[in-house]
C-alpha cells in the first residue's frame, strides 16, 4: 500500500489521490510512466523519485514523519518483516506515581518480555530494531508511559494504534471485547484476567516472591501482543478493501 500512497507528497490530499487512482494512476511508477495533466506535476514527480529512493533504502523515518499517523497502516505490509506488536503492564494509570512492570514485544515469530528489576533495560536497544509498532491504545497510554520512564527513547517508527483503527471499522470497546467479537479465544487460565488482575499479580510476585504470579502475568501479556498481530492483519485487509485499491 505504501507505493499506492501519494499523501506524503506536497500538494496531494485525499481528493487528489483518489482522482489519481480513478485515472488508473495506482502507483508511483504509474505516475512517472504516464504524461498526466495535473497541477504541480514537476514537484510531485520530484517527490515520487525521492520516495522511491527512500523506499529502496528502507528509510522508514522519511515516510513515518511525512505521512499522517492515520495513514500509517498503509505501510504495514511493506515493513511487516520489521514490525513489532507492543503492550505494557503497569501498577496504575499515572506515569509519575505508578510503575512500568512489564513490556511485551512480539515480532510475528517470537515474543520477548521485559520485566522491571530483571531485563527491562534491554528494551531500550531492542525497540530500535523495529520500524513499525502496533499497539492497542498506545497513543494515549503505552508509548507515553514508556517515555515517561525512559525519556531517552524516541518513537519515530510507524505506529498504528488499533483502538482507533478498529473503532473506525465499527469495533468499539476494549481489546478483550473486540477479540471475543472476532472469535479470538484466549487460553483458559488467562481468558478472564483484566488490567486489575495484572496489577494484583505484580504485587503478588513482589511481596511474596511468587514466580508463578509473574509467569501468569507474562502469559497474559504475551496473549495481548500475539493477538495484536491477528487484529492488525484483519484491520489492514479491511481498510485496503475499503479503498478498492488493485
Amino acid at each position: 500500500m505504501l507505493q499506492n500512497t501519494f499523501l506524503h507528497i506536497p500538494y496531494v490530499g485525499e481528493s487528489t489521490e483518489k482522482r489519481l487512482w480513478d485515472r488508473d494512476i495506482r502507483t508511483w511508477d504509474d505516475f512517472l510512466d504516464k504524461d498526466i495533466d495535473i497541477r504541480n506535476k514537476n514537484t510531485i514527480r520530484k517527490y515520487i523519485k525521492l520516495s522511491k529512493l527512500k523506499y529502496e533504502n528502507k528509510d522508514f523515518s522519511f515516510f513515518s514523519h511525512k505521512l499522517s499517523k492515520r495513514y500509517h497502516w498503509r505501510a504495514y505490509k511493506d515493513f511487516q518483516d520489521n514490525a513489532c506488536f507492543l503492550d505494557i503492564e503497569t501498577t496504575g494509570f499515572s506515569k509519575t506515581r505508578n510503575d512500568l512492570t512489564v513490556i511485551g514485544l512480539y515480532n510475528g515469530k517470537e515474543s520477548n518480555v521485559y520485566v522491571k528489576g530483571k531485563n527491562m533495560y534491554q528494551f531500550r536497544e531492542d525497540i530500535k530494531k523495529y520500524s513499525f509498532i502496533v499497539t492497542f491504545n498506545g497513543y494515549c497510554f503505552d508509548l507515553p508511559f514508556i517515555q515517561a520512564k525512559m525519556p531517552e527513547i524516541s518513537f519515530n517508527q510507524f505506529h498504528v494504534d488499533l483502538r482507533f483503527v478498529l473503532k473506525g471499522l465499527g469495533y468499539e470497546g476494549g481489546l478483550k471485547k473486540i477479540e471475543k467479537r472476532l472469535g479470538i479465544e484466549r487460553e483458559s487460565d488467562v481468558s478472564e484476567l483484566s488490567g486489575k488482575d495484572a496489577v494484583r499479580l505484580w504485587y503478588q510476585y513482589k511481596r511474596r516472591n511468587d514466580d508463578s504470579a509473574l509467569n501468569t502475568l507474562i502469559k497474559y501479556n504475551i496473549e495481548d501482543i500475539e493477538n495484536l498481530k491477528y487484529l492488525m492483519d484483519f484491520s489492514y485487509d479491511k481498510l485496503k478493501s475499503n479503498l478498492l485499491v488493485k
